[in-house]
């Protein structure tokens, strides 16, 4: 069936991908979504045969980050590849979004996966030759990565035709020096293009020329090791750099100190560090820490509020979540400024003109309502009825009042619930007047 009979161009223009242009369509005859690159064909007759061969050895790849291909077709001197339509942000976009930057266990998630299908990719002999931002597809939910747009590879005329006609080869910015040298290219020049792309997730921007400037240094949440990570991937002589996506792999993952004593942490770690060692314990472990040691990580936490520093928002969200469940046992004057901190972060906080508040946060909230003992649900109870009582509710936006809802659900259902109990039940039944 021709291309254009059987899928609807919805946005024609949808995309440059690596010398090829994307559109997205409707599949009418399986009824879906799918994504269609077109390359123009090259004069010489031995083009569609050679670019239809590369296009099969891409059809063979399957993994779970990378689009499927469903079709490949010839028409009017164009090539067509129609593959899988991912939904999803790139990865530039959620970078540049003026929200907190993602957490780094996000980024780590993310890098894991588009390495992983770099792996596959490399095992079926085949090169990305435009690994950058603009290719990896972050999932609505920000947990799935999937690398998009592989090039099909090119002889020098090839390239050389193909730039004529106006199409991109690669990206200048991302290209290993043996690529951007016209050289033969490998799995190693992709290593080279996720190490940069890796740079500008963590800090927002590309690395500056003239020598590599460290992200630990520059912001506390990034352990050093992302930084070796980094430089491995970004060495010029390609037998020197990281050899493999699985080497990658096997880096990033174990990229945070996981075995640091507190008390160490405490005086000489870092936050991303601090926050690790919070996510391993529990509320009962939590209470069982020496006094001294709980003070302390309660009064960092007010300095990271008070001082607001964008580079280290994300880190601060993290540590304010992790605190709102792991020290819902503390005496009151200890867990109110938490309660605050997560009351003001979770829900009234400005990170940007398009973003307010925080879900992480948020969830945690509800979390702690649900299991506080006594005290904690009276400092949880009594903040909340502060900061929300004399609301316009009905001018809320509808994530501010799903989530305040949960939250007063979940304190009237905790069985500690007792003198707050009137306020809470008057709040959830003026939120639902509101909202309903």
């Amino acid at each position: 069936m021709p291309l254009e009979d059987r899928y609807e161009v919805i946005d024609a223009a949808h995309g440059e991908g690596g010398y090829g242009r994307v559109s997205k369509r409707r599949d009418k005859a399986l009824e879906r979504l799918v994504a269609v690159k077109q390359l123009r064909l090259l004069a010489d007759t031995s083009a569609k045969a050679r670019f239809e061969r590369e296009a099969k050895a891409l059809a063979r790849m399957t993994h779970p980050n990378i689009p499927a291909i469903y079709d490949v077709q010839f028409a009017n001197g164009q090539m067509y590849i129609v593959f899988e339509f991912v939904e999803g942000q790139t990865l530039r976009e959620v970078i540049h979004a003026g929200t907190p930057p993602p957490p780094l266990d996000k980024v780590r998630r993310w890098f894991t996966q588009a390495a992983a299908a770099l792996e596959h990719a490399h095992s079926k002999g085949i090169v990305h030759r435009d690994v950058k931002p603009d290719n990896i597809i972050i999932s609505p939910d920000h947990e799935n990565a999937t690398l998009v747009d592989f090039g099909i590879a090119l002889t020098g005329d090839d390239a050389r035709s193909l730039t004529k006609e106006g199409y991109a080869i690669g990206t200048l910015a991302y290209m290993s020096p043996e690529q951007a040298q016209g050289q033969d290219i490998d799995a190693r020049s992709d290593l080279y293009s996720l190490g940069i792309t890796l740079y500008e997730a963590l800090s927002g921007h590309l690395p500056h020329p003239g020598g590599y400037q460290s992200l630990a240094d520059a912001n506390e949440i990034i352990p050093p090791t992302f930084d070796e990570i980094v430089k491995a991937c970004l060495v010029q002589e390609r037998n020197a750099r990281m050899q493999s996506a699985q080497e990658f792999i096997k880096q990033i993952r174990a990229a945070f100190r996981s075995d640091v004593p507190l008390s160490s942490l405490l005086t000489e770690g870092r936050l991303h560090e601090v926050a690790a060692a919070l996510r391993q314990m529990s509320a009962e472990e939590f209470g069982a820490k020496p006094r001294g040691q709980k003070l302390l990580l309660i009064n960092r936490l007010k300095d990271l509020i008070r001082t607001d520093r964008p580079e280290v928002r994300t880190g601060t969200i993290e540590v304010i979540a992790l605190m709102v469940t792991r020290a819902r046992f503390e005496v009151e004057r200890d867990y109110r400024p938490i309660v605050n901190a997560a009351l003001q972060w979770g829900f009234q906080k400005q990170f940007g003109p398009n973003w307010q508040g925080d879900e992480d946060i948020r969830d945690q909230l509800v979390e702690a309502s649900k299991s506080a003992n006594e005290a904690a649900h009276k400092v949880i109870a009594s903040e909340g009825i502060s900061l929300f009582s004399g609301m316009d509710f009905g001018s809320l936006p509808r994530w501010y009042t799903h989530d305040l809802r949960l939250l007063l659900a979940a304190l009237l259902a905790n069985p500690h619930c007792g003198t707050e109990a009137e306020a809470l039940a008057n709040l959830y039944d003026n939120l639902n007047e509101a909202t309903h």
